[in-house]
């Protein structure tokens, strides 16, 4: 009897053991799928407006598409205020936590607090994600 049920454990143990080493493959292949796919320029969306304070500001507005943020290469210029204005009906769950670590920005966008603000102080391509890493995508600042 003590037999059947370390065996009935051990059967467990390896039927858990395959299950998690399929849903880390499975994670790693979409990570890497999105990863790969940055380096696509998708159709950037940046429109040049007047800002509520007068000044030319940069506008990129962020959706998601085919599992990844879209646009996901976004492009502004330094020295210019610029917006993300993130499409809380369509980013949900990980996705609406934004993160640009070299901007030193974090925020978890909501419906009445869907903006990123911010200024590029410096040119280079900076790199912005979820949290968990599954969305991801580059900032270029010229």
């Amino acid at each position: 009897m003590i037999e059947n049920k370390m065996s009935d454990n051990t059967n467990l143990g390896k039927v858990l053991g395959i299950i998690g080493v399929i849903l880390i493959g499975l994670f790693l292949v979409i990570a890497t799928r999105n990863f790969f796919s940055n380096d696509q320029v998708t159709g950037n969306i940046v429109q040049n407006v007047n800002a509520d304070d007068n000044k030319n500001s940069q506008i990129v507005k962020l959706t998601l598409k085919d599992y990844n943020y879209f646009p996901n290469i976004l492009n502004f210029k330094k020295g210019e205020p610029a917006k993300i204005i993130v499409d809380t009906n369509k980013v949900k769950g990980c996705f609406a936590g934004i993160i640009i670590p070299d901007l030193g920005i974090k925020k978890f966008v909501i419906d009445n607090d869907n903006i990123i603000e911010f200024t590029p102080t410096k040119t280079g391509t900076f790199k912005f994600s979820c949290p968990m890493g599954m969305g991801s995508g580059k900032i270029i600042v010229s």
